[in-house]
C-alpha cells in the first residue's frame, strides 16, 4: 500500500471519527418517558416526506427553559337556579367595584338588566346607585365578547365600599353561572403545576397557594379537579405541608389517549380573615400526551460533520420530531450556544433513529469541543405531544 493512500485513509478515518455514549442522567426538570406504548395511527392525513434543518444562534445570548406559568385569581364562579336569584343570592366581595357576570346554564335562562336588583343589610339600594355600568348580551358582543345568549355584565357602584351584597333577579327561569370578579382585591389564589408537559402515568403536583397581597394567609378549605379534553373528572388530592403551603395532586390517568388537547385543572379555595370569608377559583392547564416513543441510549455524534444520531424505541407508527441546541466552547473555556437543529420523519414501530444536522458553519471562529447537546426534545406530530425532554442531554469531549 503506497503512502499516499495511507494517508488518505487516516486522515478519512480521523475526519469521519464519531463519538458514542449513553445520554446524560436526568434532571429534576427534565420529562423522561418509562415506556413506549403501541397505539394506532390517528385517522387523517399526515405529512411523510422527512425533514431537517439548522440555524445559527448568537453565542452570547443566553438561553434557558421557560419558568413555570403560575395561574392567578380574583374571581370566583357559582351555580344558581331560578328559586335562588329570585329569593337572592349573596355576593361577598373584598374590594369595591366588583364585576359580576350572570350567564344562562340552560336554554331557558335569561337576563334582563331591568329585573335585576341589588339590597345590603335587607335594604334596597336604588338600581341608578348599585350599579356604576351594565351591559346586557348585546352591547358585549359589540365590544367583541363572545357571550352566550341572555349574558349580563354589571359592575357595583365603588361607592357602596366591599362586604355582602345581595342579588336578585325577578322572574328568573332556568339555571345560571354567576362569576365575581375583583380586580383591585388584595387577595388572589395562585396555583402552578409541576410541569407544563406530562406523560400518562405521570403525577401531577400543583402548588397552591392564598394570598393577600404578597403575604400567605391560611386557606379553609380547598379542592380540586382535573378535567380531560372530553370532560372526564379526576379529584386531585389535597394536602398541606408543614410550612401551611398547600399541593393538590393526581396520578395521570390513562385516559391521555382520548382527543389531544390540554388537560383543566380547577381549584376551589376559601379563607375566613378579620371575619370575612374569601372565596377564590383558579384554573390552569396541562399538556398531556401517551409515551408512544421514548429516547434509547447509544447516540452518536460525528465531530466532523456536527450530526447527532438520536436512538428511539417507537411503539406506536407515526410522524416523530428532535430538537436540540449544539453548545460549543470557546477560547475562555465557556459552552455556549451556536447552532439549533431538529429533524422529523415518519417512523414504524421498532428501534429507530432520527439525526439533527447541525451546521459547522454555524460554530464561530475560536469555538470547538467539548461540545454539549442541550434541551433536547422528543415530541409525536402525529397526535400533537411532547414525550421527552432535557436540559443537559450529551457531553461530547472530543
Amino acid at each position: 500500500m503506497n503512502k499516499t493512500l495511507i494517508f488518505a485513509l487516516i486522515a478519512a478515518s480521523l475526519t469521519s471519527q464519531a463519538y458514542a455514549a449513553n445520554w446524560l442522567p436526568a434532571n429534576g426538570n427534565d420529562l423522561v418517558a418509562q415506556r413506549a406504548l403501541a397505539l394506532p395511527v390517528p385517522a387523517g392525513d399526515f405529512e411523510r416526506k422527512p425533514v431537517h434543518f439548522a440555524w445559527g444562534l448568537d453565542p452570547h445570548a443566553e438561553l434557558r427553559n421557560a419558568e413555570r406559568f403560575t395561574a392567578e385569581s380574583r374571581e370566583y364562579w357559582m351555580q344558581a337556579d331560578a328559586g335562588e336569584l329570585r329569593r337572592g343570592l349573596d355576593i361577598e366581595t373584598t374590594s369595591p367595584g366588583a364585576l359580576i357576570r350572570l350567564s344562562p346554564a340552560d336554554h331557558q335562562a335569561r337576563v334582563d338588566l331591568s329585573m335585576v336588583r341589588l339590597s345590603r343589610g335587607g335594604e334596597a339600594i336604588d338600581a341608578r346607585k348599585a350599579f356604576a355600568q351594565s351591559a346586557g348580551e348585546s352591547q358585549l358582543r359589540e365590544a367583541g365578547m363572545d357571550v352566550s345568549a341572555g349574558t349580563a355584565v354589571l359592575r357595583l357602584e365603588p361607592a357602596l365600599g366591599q362586604g355582602r351584597f345581595r342579588l336578585q333577579l325577578d322572574q328568573a327561569r332556568g339555571r345560571y353561572l354567576v362569576h365575581v370578579y375583583e380586580p383591585d382585591s388584595p387577595y388572589r389564589l395562585d396555583a402552578r403545576a409541576n410541569r407544563a408537559n406530562l406523560l400518562a402515568g405521570n403525577r401531577l403536583e400543583v402548588t397552591v397557594a392564598m394570598r393577600k397581597a404578597d403575604r400567605p394567609i391560611a386557606t379553609a378549605e380547598l379542592q380540586g379537579q382535573l378535567i380531560s379534553p372530553a370532560g372526564a373528572n379526576y379529584e386531585l388530592r389535597v394536602t398541606r405541608a408543614p410550612d401551611g403551603s398547600y399541593s393538590a395532586s393526581a396520578t395521570v390517568p390513562d385516559e391521555a389517549r382520548s382527543a389531544p388537547g390540554l388537560w383543566e385543572v380547577q381549584l376551589l379555595a376559601g379563607s375566613v380573615e378579620g371575619g370575612r370569608r374569601i372565596q377564590r377559583d383558579v384554573r390552569t392547564a396541562v399538556a398531556i400526551a401517551q409515551p408512544t416513543a421514548k429516547l434509547a441510549n447509544g447516540y452518536s455524534f460525528d465531530s466532523a460533520s456536527l450530526r447527532l444520531t438520536v436512538p428511539l424505541q417507537v411503539g406506536s407508527t407515526g410522524r416523530y420530531q428532535v430538537g436540540a441546541t449544539l453548545y460549543a466552547t470557546g477560547s475562555d473555556g465557556i459552552a455556549r450556544p451556536v447552532s439549533q437543529a431538529h429533524g422529523a420523519a415518519w417512523l414504524d414501530a421498532g428501534s429507530r433513529q432520527l439525526s439533527l444536522a447541525f451546521d459547522r458553519a454555524h460554530v464561530p471562529g475560536g469555538y470547538g469541543a467539548p461540545y454539549e447537546v442541550r434541551f433536547l426534545e422528543l415530541k409525536d406530530q402525529t397526535r400533537l405531544g411532547t414525550l421527552e425532554t432535557r436540559e443537559r442531554a450529551a457531553r461530547i469531549a472530543d
